[in-house]
C-alpha cells in the first residue's frame, strides 16, 4: 500500500498567526509554516494524521469488504480505479461501494475487488466545525506548529540567543539559551501532539 498527496493540505496556520514583528502575509514565515506543517501533517508527516483538508490516494490491491483508510480523519470519498493486470484503467461503480467510518465498505459480490490493483481517492483533514463535517483543527496541533515557526525565526536571527549579560554598573541580564529553547519547544510540541498521533497502516 502506497500513499501519496494529490492535493496539499490546505494552511492551518497563517503568517498572521505567528506573533513578531512580520507582515500578515509575510513569504518568509509563510514558508517555514509550510516546512513546519509538512514534518508533521499527512503522508510525509510523522503524525499519521491528516489536519488541513486534503486529497489522498491510496494504492494497493485490497480485495476485502472494509478497506481502512489512513491518515484521518476522513471527510469524503472521490473514486475507485481499478488497474487490470494489462494495466487497463476503469473507475469502480460508485454504487458498489461507500464511506463509512473512515472505511470503504464494499457491497457483496462486487466484481472490481478482484482486480490486482485498485487507486482509492478520498478527501482527508479537519474541515470545520458544523454538523456532517469532520470538526475543527486541534488547538494542540496549531499551537505546536506556532510554537515550532517561532522557534525557527528566532534560528534564523543574526544574534544568538545569549545565556547571560553583564554590564559593569548597570547590572546583569539573563537569556535562556538557544539550545535549552529549542529542547523545550520540542518538549511542549511532543504533548501537545502525542494524543494525536496515530498509527498508520
Amino acid at each position: 500500500m502506497t500513499v501519496r498527496v494529490i492535493v496539499p493540505p490546505q494552511p492551518i496556520v497563517t503568517p498572521a498567526d505567528i506573533p513578531g514583528a512580520h507582515a500578515p502575509d509575510d513569504a518568509a514565515v509563510r514558508a517555514m509554516i509550510q516546512a513546519v506543517t509538512e514534518e508533521i501533517d499527512g503522508p510525509d508527516g510523522w503524525l499519521g494524521r491528516a489536519l488541513g483538508p486534503q486529497t489522498l490516494e491510496m494504492s494497493g490491491h485490497f480485495g476485502s469488504q472494509r478497506i481502512r483508510l489512513p491518515y484521518v480523519p476522513i471527510i469524503d470519498l472521490v473514486s475507485i480505479i481499478t488497474v487490470s493486470e494489462d494495466g487497463d484503467e476503469a473507475p469502480a461503480d460508485p454504487a458498489t461501494y461507500r464511506l463509512e467510518d473512515g472505511e470503504v465498505v464494499v457491497s457483496p459480490g462486487a466484481t472490481w475487488v478482484i482486480e490486482p490493483k485498485h487507486r482509492i481517492r478520498y478527501i482527508a483533514g479537519y474541515n470545520g466545525s458544523d454538523e456532517g463535517k469532520t470538526g475543527a483543527v486541534p488547538e494542540r496541533a496549531r499551537q505546536a506548529i506556532i510554537l515550532s515557526v517561532q522557534d525557527l525565526m528566532r534560528a534564523r536571527t543574526v544574534s544568538p540567543i545569549l545565556r547571560s549579560e553583564t554590564v559593569d554598573g548597570v547590572g546583569s541580564k539573563s537569556f535562556l539559551d538557544g539550545d535549552k529553547l529549542t529542547a523545550i519547544v520540542e518538549r511542549t510540541c511532543d504533548r501537545l501532539l502525542s494524543t494525536l498521533r496515530v498509527n498508520v497502516l
